[in-house]
């Protein structure tokens, strides 16, 4: 679907009389996951003038929720209590985003993911609860076919006890890769930690073909740090968790063979992800990652499902629209008349070589 005709008609829906449709969005602009936040931000704002330039105004209204679960909560009641949001979307770590569901739930506010994983969110949220990313189970045996792929059969998944996205996405690798004749053992972390000795030399002593990362960047790029020579030659395969700019930095000078998966990878040859590319480079100076992929898409999203909404300010009948959508953008098509609103999407495998370069894509489930 163009952009044009998205947009016919939605004009005197959400743009006359300053009466603008308003759209709480909650992302992690500080903390751990800060980069995740303004990635998505910054996807928003593209996605924003996009349709300002057809004279489409929404209201956007931005809360921080600091990396941090509670703050999300407390976030989403301020949106909805005191701002008068018609619906959120919003956020990236799906710790974050329960909360946010949850709250909204009980409101009866709808409300869109761009990127939580985690496969029990939208059925915990309710009806009016979707999202335009693949989920965890799609995502766990992307990463563990990819393994058992490449001939590695003994495994050591590394998992953040702190985060749902963690320990779900986890699951579901251990699953796919014992199906399919692999071994897996796992050591814990916890978020927020810095020192990752005993959990680096615990996967040494099991000398495994491949690790598995389960978890968040920051944590994840000061590990493989860290573990320097103790972890030499063992491929690393991560999760979309691991897909941030910031990654290559934290990792450092590595010879270590890491690959994740994701969303979007602003160098594969589509043309649709290079032209986002090029205009989103050259507004904010520096390529996109997933989160602006999903940050664009999930405002275009909301549009067309506002556009076939006789009545958009009604949760119900917005939550109905929503999941009746099936759109296509820069980060695959998005069909959510699904039976928990999750679309069946590809996902793209990304290889971190002094940045984060296409390496190919893994078909949807069918």
């Amino acid at each position: 679907m163009k952009l044009g005709s998205l947009l016919f008609g939605l004009v005197l829906l959400v743009g006359c009389g300053g009466d603008h449709f308003k759209v709480g969005i909650i992302l992690p602009m500080t903390g751990n996951n800060a980069t995740f936040g303004e990635e998505s931000w910054n996807g928003l704002q593209l996605a924003l003038d996009d349709l300002k330039a057809q004279g489409v105004e929404f209201d956007l209204k931005l809360k921080d929720e600091k990396s941090d679960p509670q703050t999300a909560n407390v976030q989403t009641k301020t949106l909805i209590e005191n701002e008068g949001v018609h619906v959120i979307l919003g956020s990236v770590a799906s710790s974050s985003t329960l909360q946010i569901m949850l709250v909204a739930k009980e409101a009866g506010i709808p409300v869109i993911t761009p990127a939580s994983t985690n496969d029990t969110l939208t059925e915990k949220g309710g009806p009016l609860a979707s999202r335009i990313c693949f989920n965890d189970t799609f995502q766990g045996a992307v990463l563990a076919n990819f393994a058992l792929n490449e001939g590695w059969k003994r495994g050591v998944a590394v998992v953040d006890r702190a985060q749902v996205y963690s320990t779900g996405l986890a699951e579901n690798i251990r699953k796919g890769f014992e199906a399919g004749g692999g071994t897996l053992a796992v050591e814990y972390y916890s978020s927020g930690d810095t020192d990752f000795a005993n959990t680096i030399q615990n996967v040494a002593n099991q000398k495994p073909q491949v690790i598995f990362f389960s978890g968040y960047y920051p944590e994840g790029g000061v590990m493989i740090r860290q573990a320097g020579d103790k972890w030499k030659g063992v491929p690393l395969v991560g999760g979309d968790g691991f897909d941030s700019p910031e990654l290559p930095k934290l990792v450092g000078d590595t010879n270590a063979a890491i690959f994740l998966s994701s969303h979007f990878a602003a160098d594969a040859p589509d043309p649709m992800v290079q032209d986002f590319a090029k205009r989103y480079e050259k507004r904010f100076g520096a390529p996109p990652g997933a989160m602006a992929g999903l940050g664009y898409d999930v405002l275009l999203v909301l549009a067309d499902a506002v556009k076939r909404c006789k009545d958009p300010k009604d949760p119900e009948a917005l939550g109905k629209a929503i999941a009746a959508t099936k759109y296509k953008g820069i980060t695959g098509l998005m069909d959510l008349a699904t039976p928990d609103r999750t679309p069946m999407k590809d996902a793209v495998i990304v290889r971190v070589e002094g940045g984060l370069k296409f390496h190919r894509v893994v078909p949807a489930a069918k």
